[in-house]
């Protein structure tokens, strides 16, 4: 259970609370029970420190979630489950629609794909309900250093094309959103495919600001690809994407649970280091433990940060509400 302290609850309402409005949506969320999932291995952490994070979060908890940290918000959620080799998709699919076709005024669903299925899964799973598809670069053989054709075949998109469906895509390649052949492939997915309403998580993986400023300018002009601040806490990259891709295309999520980690995260060239008061076998850098008491949430330093990019791009409350709200309603067809 989300416990927030008096530091937390300074923040929310002092710096957080006065930019949001009453309404917003959550574009990128997990959701999941601990029995979906197969145990991960020290090996496969060893690829990635998300791995380590408590990725278990039921409906439930992620509604108390939102009361103990938004409570002054109605969230709604475009929601799916735990992209990954552990998890058992069929079990976590069902239990994702299950939960968003019992509170349909709160949710929309993305089913998560495997490359080997065939394309009528898509087609019969927006029948049920889902508004898109979930790929993921973890089910391609190569993993990251993959093709986005790899884990997203191209009858996967002429199918979500033919639908009019939503893709929330996460970019392979330790490049990401500026590796050359990244580009390439999503100006091709662009071109070829105009009724997908694409997303690209996390500012395609641009955590850093030389990233986005290589990777970004090839898009500006794609005025139908959207990009989201999921588990992003840089305000120049956020203010970079503000300028370059304007109010209109930048999404709102929180990547929860992952962002339930405390603490901060500090960008050095093109890497970052995240520091957290939590006990994971990556946490070797530490500050010292008054810096530690200080830490809040990773959602709200997301939200800090993209409350001080608005405010640096000269932008205000407007903008801010098209980032947190309209701009995923208009996607979802809420608008």
């Amino acid at each position: 259970m989300v416990q927030p302290n008096s530091n937390d609850r300074r923040i929310y309402k002092e710096e957080i609370l006065p930019w949001l409005p009453k309404k917003i949506i959550d574009c990128h969320v997990h959701i999941g029970l601990e029995d979906h999932s197969d145990p991960i291995s020290p090996e496969r952490i060893a690829e990635s420190w998300t791995l380590e994070i408590k990725s278990d979060m039921s409906w439930e908890d992620l509604q108390a979630t939102y009361r103990e940290l938004l409570p002054e918000q109605k969230v709604s959620i475009l929601v799916f489950g735990h992209p990954r080799r552990e998890v058992d998709q069929i079990q976590s699919n069902r239990y994702v629609m299950d939960k968003a076709l019992q509170n349909k005024s709160a949710a929309h669903a993305l089913v998560v794909t495997k490359p080997e299925w065939d394309a009528s899964v898509i087609e019969s799973a927006m029948f049920c309900g889902f508004a898109g598809i979930k790929p993921y670069p973890d089910f391609a053989p190569q993993n990251l250093e993959c093709s986005i054709y790899d884990f997203l075949p191209k009858s996967h998109l002429a199918m979500l094309n033919r639908l009019g469906g939503v893709l929330m895509l996460h970019l392979p390649r330790r490049g990401r959103i500026a590796d050359p052949e990244n580009i390439r492939e999503l100006t091709e997915i662009y071109n070829d495919y105009p009724n997908i309403k694409m997303v690209v998580a996390h500012i395609g993986r641009a955590y850093c600001l030389p990233t986005a400023e290589e990777g970004l300018p090839p898009f500006a002009d794609c005025t139908r690809m959207y990009f989201d601040t999921a588990a992003n806490l840089n305000t120049d990259v956020f203010q970079f994407a503000l300028e370059t891709l304007g109010p209109d295309r930048v999404l709102f999520g929180t990547d929860l649970p992952i962002t339930l980690m405390r603490g901060v995260r500090e960008h050095v060239g093109d890497k970052y280091i995240n520091f957290t008061d939590g006990d994971y076998s990556w946490n070797k850098n530490r500050k010292s433990a008054e810096e530690e008491s200080e830490y809040t949430y990773y959602l709200y330093e997301e939200l800090l940060a993209i409350i001080r990019a608005v405010k640096s791009a000269g932008m205000g409350h407007e903008e801010m509400e098209k980032i947190v709200y309209r701009n995923c309603a208009r996607i979802l067809g809420e608008s």
